[in-house]
């Protein structure tokens, strides 16, 4: 699997980087995982919720939301802690 940054075609950086995991992780901001994405052998995009972390002064739990938007995007969300 190869990732470049979303705002490639804007920058003009199309720099890729090869992830031989199939997998990242997108960090929150107190260093904890707060997505764990990867690619699976069927082309499936799996998305994991991280650890139960702090992000934009929020603390998250673990559960996923699932919000479509269309037929080709959906959101997901994390609650705050109750």
């Amino acid at each position: 699997m190869k990732i470049r940054d979303a705002h490639a075609a804007v920058s003009g950086d199309k720099t890729e980087y090869d992830m031989p995991s199939n997998g990242l992780e997108i960090i929150a901001d107190d260093g904890r995982t707060l997505f764990s994405v990867s690619l699976a052998k069927d082309g499936a995009l799996r998305v994991k919720a991280g650890h139960i972390c702090q992000h934009y002064g929020k603390f998250l739990d673990d559960t996923l939301k699932i919000k479509p938007i269309a037929t080709n995007l959906i959101e997901l969300h994390r609650d705050e802690c109750k």
